[in-house]
């Protein structure tokens, strides 16, 4: 997964009220690894590396990166529609009804 920049994850952060580290600890990532992505020395990460940043910050998987290759656009496929039939779930609603 590319990240699509660096100056939105610091936003992100920024906005969140935390710190590279305490992303970190959420995400269940090494200070390294955020701070890698952070600073450009890393470009991209794993699928797994990515959705944990983005659900740690609570924004869509699109918002920070941009899948590289067929297999990582169906597994973010996936991982969407499991969210949107949690969320249905959750809310006792059909996650395909309008309303």
């Amino acid at each position: 997964m590319r990240l699509r920049s660096r100056l939105i994850l610091i936003a992100l952060i920024d906005d969140a009220g935390i710190s590279e580290r305490e992303l970190a600890r959420r995400a269940g990532l090494s200070h390294s690894t955020v701070n890698h992505l952070v600073t450009s020395r890393r470009l991209s990460s794993s699928l797994p590396t990515a959705l944990a940043i983005t659900r740690a910050l609570g924004c869509p998987i699109g918002t920070l990166f941009i899948a590289e290759s067929a297999s990582e656009q169906d597994a973010i496929g996936k991982a969407g529609n499991r969210a949107a039939k949690k969320a249905g779930h959750r809310s006792g609603q059909d996650p395909g009804s309008a309303g």
